[in-house]
């Protein structure tokens, strides 16, 4: 999967791009077709602010979650992306 990151106000980090390139790898096995997926870290009051955008199977997915520290952020992440996709799929494997 292709992740395009933005980072606001921040360092870039590979460490962290390389964690979430692993933790995002497991929404491929709920969708069939990614077209664009953006994540986006910002720092606002000390707090990390993160942002996903995932466009997959003909359907927009968003999931934002805020954290002090990146690891936990992504983790976040992770969690509410993959509730709203394997939603999507039970609803796509029942019609």
């Amino acid at each position: 999967m292709n992740i395009n990151y933005t980072w606001k106000h921040l360092d870039r980090s590979e460490a962290a791009e390389t964690y979430c390139d692993e933790k995002m790898d497991r929404t491929t096995k709920f969708v069939h077709k990614i077209v664009s997926c953006e994540i986006s870290f910002e720092t606002i009051h000390g707090e990390i602010h993160a942002n996903m955008k995932l466009h997959a199977d003909s359907t927009f997915f968003n999931a934002h979650n805020t954290n002090k520290d990146i690891y936990a952020c992504i983790d976040g992440l992770e969690d509410k992306i993959l509730a709203q996709v394997s939603k999507h799929h039970d609803k796509m494997s029942k019609h």
